[in-house]
C-alpha cells in the first residue's frame, strides 16, 4: 500500500499489515456496492462489466451530481476492444477537473481506467491529483495521485488505479493536468463510491529502513493507493463484488 501525500509532500511508508487490516482488500461478502459513481467517460450509452456494474455513460447526461469539465470525446468502437468500458475516452487538452458531488463524509474507492483505444492515446503523459474544493482550480490543497502518468508500457491490457481517500461531504474534484511533453491527458473510467468501513483500520504498524517499527495512526488521513490485493489463505479469485482482479 502506497501512501500518497499533500502536493508539497510526498514520502513512501514500509506497512506491516496486521491479518484485520489488509483483510479491508477482502471486503465481506455481504457488503453491497453503492450505485455512484460508475462513469462510462466520453461515451453515449451506458455498459456492463463482468461483475454486472453499470458505468453510466457521461455524455449527454443530465445529472446535477457530477459534471465532466472542458474536455473532448474520442471512441473507437472497434469489437476487437473488450470490455466497452474502453472504447471511448474522455481528453483533456489543458488542465481541468471532473467534479462529483459527495452526500456524506466517509472514506471512498476512488478507480481510475486506462487503456489507448486509439495510438494518439499512447502518447499521453500527465498528473492527476484530487481535492475538496467548489472551485476548478488545479492547484487547490489537495492529493497528488499520479505523476507523470504514461501508460506506453501496458498497451496489451486496461491500467486500473485505485486510491482510499477520505473525502468530506461537498464537492469532490479529479484534476487532470497535461505534462509539459504533452498535449493531453485522458480517462476511459472513473469510479467513485463508498467503501467497507466495517475492514478500514485507522492504524497500522511502521517499519523504517533500518529495521525498527511503530504504529502509525494517521492512516486513513492519508491517500493510500492500492498496489496489491492478496486474498489471504484462498485461492485466487478473478473478480471480487467491487470488479477488481
Amino acid at each position: 500500500m502506497e501512501i500518497l501525500h499533500s502536493h508539497k509532500i510526498l514520502f513512501h511508508l514500509c506497512l506491516l499489515l496486521p491479518l484485520h487490516f489488509s483483510s479491508f482488500l477482502l471486503l465481506s461478502s455481504a457488503f453491497t456496492v453503492p450505485d455512484k459513481y460508475f462513469i462510462n467517460c466520453g461515451a453515449h450509452k451506458n455498459t456492463t462489466v463482468n461483475n454486472n456494474q453499470v458505468f453510466v455513460a457521461d455524455s449527454n447526461s443530465k445529472s446535477n451530481s457530477f459534471s465532466t469539465g472542458n474536455s473532448e470525446k474520442v471512441s473507437n468502437s472497434s469489437a476487437s476492444i473488450q470490455p466497452e468500458l474502453y472504447q471511448t475516452a474522455r481528453v483533456y487538452k489543458q488542465p481541468c477537473s471532473y467534479r462529483f458531488v459527495i452526500d456524506q463524509n466517509s472514506t471512498y474507492i476512488v478507480r481510475l481506467h486506462f487503456f489507448a483505444s486509439l495510438t494518439d492515446l499512447y502518447d499521453a503523459l500527465f498528473n492527476v491529483s484530487a481535492s475538496n474544493s467548489s472551485k476548478n482550480n488545479v492547484s487547490a490543497s489537495g492529493f497528488s495521485l499520479l505523476t507523470n502518468f504514461s501508460i506506453r508500457n501496458s498497451s496489451s491490457s486496461p491500467v486500473i488505479k485505485e486510491f482510499l481517500l477520505t473525502i468530506p461531504q461537498g464537492e469532490f474534484r479529479i484534476h487532470f493536468i497535461p505534462s509539459q511533453q504533452s498535449s493531453f491527458a485522458f480517462v476511459n473510467a472513473i469510479e467513485v463510491f463508498l467503501a467497507n468501513e466495517s475492514r478500514i483500520t485507522n492504524n497500522a504498524t511502521r517499519v523504517t529502513s533500518a529495521g525498527n517499527d511503530s504504529t502509525y495512526n494517521v492512516l486513513l488521513s492519508q491517500a493510500l493507493h492500492k498496489i496489491h490485493r492478496i486474498n489471504f489463505g484462498g485461492s485466487p479469485i478473478e473478480y471480487d463484488e467491487l470488479g477488481t482482479r
